[in-house]
């Protein structure tokens, strides 16, 4: 029997009222480390004993193993559509989407789960979708946007909102994330964007070099020296690079990336539980949807205008290691397992900047089914500093516009990457961007704020709504 928490229960209520309201296709927004797999596993267990025909659809290897694992766990038989496996007619199938578009006409589903759905809009799942037009769609994700603004709303007609991350670290179900970040933003105004993101190929240029892996390898030996950390790069020779420095520097350092052998890749993650991995770098291989709760730092070497790549790298940190002792089903004794546990915080050392543009990883935000606005072509690159006074986050301008600290005048183009992170101070910034907000008079202002947070292009008109409503 599959003990759900009470926030997963709401969940599942919330679920079944909009397939009883006559919504085909829903979308449940959950952060990482909220169980998501556990309430999809649930749902599963329901469905199945009604004769319900159900496929589980992932991206990737590794959560094709995490999803079947935890069916284990919660005792719901089931099949792998997959390489290698052979299924034996079981109702629940966890298939590879890969897999399931090339094997359509040997499977018969009724309802469809989709993890990490953020991808649902891509070609392989929409031939899926089309091949049961008739059958019912969960979408479970973290974040539900995408990087080039497309929006969900065509695959998805109900969007069922879960706790937020700061929900979860108040209950005890989350570790509260200590921000380290550097003076102000980097320039990245020679980096070319492609698809809404950075152009990866520029972006490893500036990013892979000894420099910058250096002041990654120096406060790491400042700020938590020894504790398991995933570092997210850029590319491949970048994941490379990194896991060399930090090697040379005497720690027990390895990368992974998406061409390698799973069985390697489990191996190095697993290393950062039985202590054989310090320092393990990444190149998108475990941005999603992996579980590892040993990991107490994220380094972000990845600059990127993804508000979903942001939240997916940082919240790798964020699951809790409980003190055996306590009674998990009580709050007080969650958060004193967590204080008296070796990781009573996550670190974020955000050399990326990317504080800069989404704020802190447990900062709430609007989410919305519809999608953004695509930009102009001739649409520049948006630059933003924080103030070292009253950390105000705003466009790059010769004094901050709350406190009037004037910033000091270089003939040359500044050089960001000075390498010296600080503690952001999280209720300033988060004070600063309200009050950005609050100040911002004019719909091009709000449109600019919601640009630079990655907010739906709706956000402005409907801070505009609430303030006439108001008046």
């Amino acid at each position: 029997m599959i003990v759900l928490r009470p926030y997963q229960e709401k969940a599942l209520t919330d679920i079944r009222h909009a397939y009883a309201s006559g919504a085909r296709s829903v979308c449940l927004v959950a952060p990482c480390g909220a169980g998501k797999t556990v309430i999809f596993s649930r749902i599963a267990q329901l469905a199945s004993a009604k004769k319900t025909r159900i496929g589980i659809l992932v991206h990737r290897d590794s959560l094709l193993t995490q999803a079947s694992e935890k069916l284990d766990d919660c005792g719901v038989e089931h099949g792998i559509i997959a390489p290698g496996y052979s299924s034996r007619g079981e109702r629940v199938q966890v298939a590879s989407v890969q897999t399931l578009v090339r094997r359509l006409d040997r499977h018969e589903f009724d309802f469809l789960v989709v993890d990490e759905s953020h991808h649902a809009v891509s070609p392989t799942y929409l031939k899926i979708f089309a091949r049961w037009p008739e059958a019912h769609i969960l979408g479970v994700t973290a974040t539900p946007c995408r990087t080039n603004g497309q929006g969900l709303n065509f695959i998805f007609q109900k969007l069922i909102l879960g706790p937020n991350i700061s929900d979860l670290i108040a209950d005890g179900y989350l570790v509260e994330p200590v921000t380290y970040g550097p003076s102000h933003a980097l320039n990245l105004s020679k980096v070319k964007t492609s698809m809404g993101d950075y152009d990866l190929k520029q972006l490893a240029a500036h990013m892979d070099q000894p420099r910058i892996t250096g002041d990654a390898v120096d406060h790491y030996k400042k700020i938590c020296p020894g504790s398991p950390a995933m570092v997210f790069t850029v590319d491949v020779k970048h994941a490379e690079d990194v896991a060399a420095a930090f090697s040379a520097a005497g720690f027990k350092a390895a990368s992974v990336d998406g061409k390698m052998d799973l069985r390697i890749i489990r191996e190095r993650i697993a290393g950062l539980s039985d202590g054989s991995v310090q320092v393990l770098s990444s190149c998108n291989i475990v941005s999603e949807g992996v579980d590892i709760p040993n990991v107490v730092a994220a380094i972000m070497l990845r600059p990127t205008r993804s508000l979903s790549l942001h939240i997916q790298q940082a919240g790798r940190a964020l699951r809790p290691i409980y003190t055996q002792g306590h009674d998990l089903s009580m709050r007080v004794d969650r958060l004193a397992a967590i204080t008296a546990s070796k990781k009573p915080k996550a670190i974020i050392l955000d050399h990326a900047g990317n504080v800069f543009r989404f704020s802190t990883v447990d900062e709430p935000h609007p989410w919305t089914l519809e999608g953004r606005k695509k930009r102009k072509r001739d649409e520049g690159t948006i630059h933003l500093r924080q103030c070292p006074k009253c950390a105000h986050t705003h466009k790059t301008s010769p004094r901050c516009p709350i406190c009037g600290h004037v910033y000091e005048i270089s003939s040359k183009d500044p050089e960001p990457e000075d390498g010296t992170l600080s503690k952001i101070d999280k209720i300033a910034l988060r004070r600063a961007r309200w009050k950005q907000v609050a100040q911002a008079r004019t719909l091009e202002e709000l449109q600019f704020i919601a640009k630079a947070r990655g907010y739906h292009h709706g956000w402005p008109y409907h801070i505009l709504r609430e303030r006439a409503a108001k008046k």
